[in-house]
């Protein structure tokens, strides 16, 4: 039993590596986090069912953690960095289970007798039936255009997909032997994904509060909006997202980062990114009524007295939780911050006079305004120089579109930083797509064209005679 409990906990550990871009890292925790399956059953069955029964396991695994991170027990939350964290290991996973599914389907053969032989038959059956559903669905969840209740309801099905492996797993005629300590794994992450799966099913996403409009301000693509309840909400921490939804049964909830609020009101800057949001921009008025959800994240800017110096850099509405943590600073002769507000131009930027008033009050706050509009694009130079102005150990938090994160990301490590580097994903729907491949095929292409460069250097050689 230590063996399984050090190998789950290397579980979440290697997923907690997998969010975000592909690069030499976490390519590294992938392969390892495959190569861990077949070292596991390697001992337990002959050569031949090695890869087989290896890539078998890497996909039950990957798919019983899958709808464990869905579940969105905190524990699970709080290792994992945060729920942005837990969405970014769960696409990642599902690679590895369509990977592994496909990789076992083509390798697999009947050998051995199973749990129960009479059920063997079937055993495979269903196997077949189960790697054609994570197929298609895995498909479904790679086109983007697909609208997102009707992904969401296919995603639903993934627990079935997962009952049926299961049922594939552990009547088919198998090499391991029953109760051989990769059997006993399976059984043991199998039965803890089906828990998890049927409590998706049975409680609400999260608790959530009826809230009504108070304040609906927009601007240009977007809106400030203020949710105001008639009794206390749960307190929240600046940084903080949390999901609204209409009022009515079976409503979509979608997250959107807190940008202020008292003890019974939230305040929201939403821009138009999708049909629901497009439509509630246009549609939001005051008396109109939601569902408000907790706030929930691990993306904490600091603003107490003890911070360390900070570089906060936000991309348009990615302003909203700096604005949450201004919201609650007061004046100090604390570490300074740094905010550098990217913006399209003012009438984009809903929000701008509520920060210019809040680096009026802080004189702990610099303030940098970029605008589009006026040529004032933030580019690595002008980057390079404020950050090399700052302490070493200094820490940035970023918040706004991923080209903006990944520039401040490698200046941050080209100049020499140590500070860590916060920020948050919250493509929530977690969809595959082009760009998720290209990072895990790059790795591979730049392999390919140094070997070939090699033997290209190699055949111009000189040669002595």
């Amino acid at each position: 039993m230590e063996q399984l409990g050090v190998t789950l906990f290397s579980y979440l550990w290697i997923n907690q590596e997998l969010d975000g871009p592909m690069n030499k890292k976490t390519l590294l925790m992938a392969v390892t986090f495959a190569l861990a399956h077949i070292a596991i059953v390697a001992p337990f069955v002959p050569l031949a069912n090695i890869l087989p029964a290896g890539f078998g396991a890497l996909s039950m695994s990957s798919m019983a953690l899958t709808l464990i991170l869905a579940a969105r027990w905190r524990i699970v939350d709080r290792i994992m960095g945060g729920p942005d964290k837990s969405y970014g290991a769960h696409r990642w996973l599902g690679f590895f289970a369509l990977g592994g599914a496909l990789a076992h389907w083509a390798l697999a053969s009947s050998v051995g007798a199973g749990v129960l032989p009479d059920l063997a038959e079937t055993g495979e059956e269903v196997g077949n039936i189960a790697a054609t559903g994570l197929i298609v669905l895995s498909a479904a969840a790679m086109v983007k255009v697909i609208p997102y209740h009707l992904w969401k309801a296919s995603h639903m099905l993934m627990g079935p997909v997962f009952l049926l492996a299961a049922y594939h797993t552990f009547f088919v005629a198998s090499p391991l032997a029953v109760g051989a300590a990769p059997w006993t794994l399976m059984a043991v992450v199998s039965v803890v994904g089906l828990i998890a799966w049927g409590q998706t099913l049975l409680r609400k996403v999260a608790p959530t509060r009826l809230v009504t409009v108070e304040q609906a301000t927009p601007f240009d693509g977007g809106v400030d909006v203020t949710l105001r309840s008639e009794t206390a909400l749960p307190a929240f921490q600046p940084g903080q997202f949390a999901t609204i939804a209409h009022n009515c049964a079976r409503a979509e909830a979608h997250p959107f980062t807190i940008a202020g609020g008292d003890d019974t009101s939230r305040r929201f800057v939403i821009r138009s990114a999708g049909d629901w949001t497009e439509q509630f921009v246009n549609s939001v008025k005051p008396g109109d009524q939601f569902r408000l959800g907790r706030g929930v994240g691990r993306f904490l800017p600091q603003g107490d007295g003890a911070r360390k110096e900070q570089l906060w850099v936000a991309g348009g509405v990615g302003i909203t939780p700096f604005l949450a943590a201004l919201g609650r600073m007061q004046p100090d002769n604390g570490a300074r911050v740094t905010l550098i507000y990217c913006i399209r131009s003012t009438e984009t930027a809903g929000v701008l006079n509520d920060i210019e008033r809040h680096a009026d009050r802080l004189p702990q706050l610099d303030l940098i305004v970029l605008s589009d509009g006026r040529n004032e694009g933030l580019n690595p130079d002008r980057l390079s120089d404020i950050v090399r102005a700052m302490s070493q150990d200094a820490q940035v938090y970023l918040c706004g579109p991923e080209g903006l994160k990944n520039m401040v990301t490698q200046v941050w490590e080209t100049i020499g930083m140590t500070g860590r580097v916060h920020s948050e994903r919250f493509d929530f729907r977690g969809a595959f797509g082009l760009t998720d491949l290209i990072y895990i095929g790059k790795p591979v292409l730049d392999a390919a064209r140094d070997l070939a460069a090699r033997a290209k250097g190699s055949s111009h050689a000189p040669t002595r005679s």
